[in-house]
C-alpha cells in the first residue's frame, strides 16, 4: 500500500467534505451524524463507538457506507464536480477581471473606490 502524503490527506478529506456538502441531507440520520463526526470532528471510529454505544464495527460500518453513498450518488449525478468545475472557472475569471482593472490606467481600485465583488 501507498502511504498518502499529508496534503494527499487534506485533498482526499476536501472531496469528501465537498461530497458531504452536496449529498449529505441523502443520507441516513446516523450516516449523516457518523460521517459528519469523521469529517468535521475527525472523531475516530473508536470515538464514535463509545459515544454511540455500539461497536466499533457497527460505527466502522455506518461510516463506510455513508461514504459509499456520497461516492455512489456523485457517480450517478456529478453535481459536486460540476460545481468544482464552475468555482474553479469562476475564480480564475475574477483574477482575470482583478488582473485587467489593475492594467487600466487612472482607474485602479484606489481611484475608483474600492475593488470590484464578484
Amino acid at each position: 500500500m501507498i502511504a498518502l502524503t499529508p496534503d494527499d490527506r487534506t485533498r482526499r478529506r476536501l472531496a469528501w467534505q465537498r461530497l458531504f456538502d452536496a449529498y449529505g441531507p441523502l443520507l441516513t440520520d446516523s450516516q449523516r451524524e457518523a460521517v459528519r463526526l469523521h469529517l468535521e470532528e475527525d472523531w475516530s471510529v473508536s470515538e464514535m463507538a463509545a459515544v454511540r454505544r455500539v461497536s466499533r464495527a457497527a460505527a466502522h460500518d455506518l461510516v463506510r457506507r455513508g461514504l459509499e453513498h456520497l461516492a455512489s450518488t456523485e457517480g450517478r449525478l456529478g453535481l459536486a464536480e460540476r460545481l468544482q468545475r464552475l468555482e474553479a472557472e469562476r475564480d480564475r475569471l475574477r483574477r482575470r477581471l482583478r488582473a485587467l482593472e489593475a492594467d487600466r490606467p487612472g482607474r485602479g481600485a484606489d481611484r475608483a473606490g474600492g475593488s470590484v465583488h464578484v
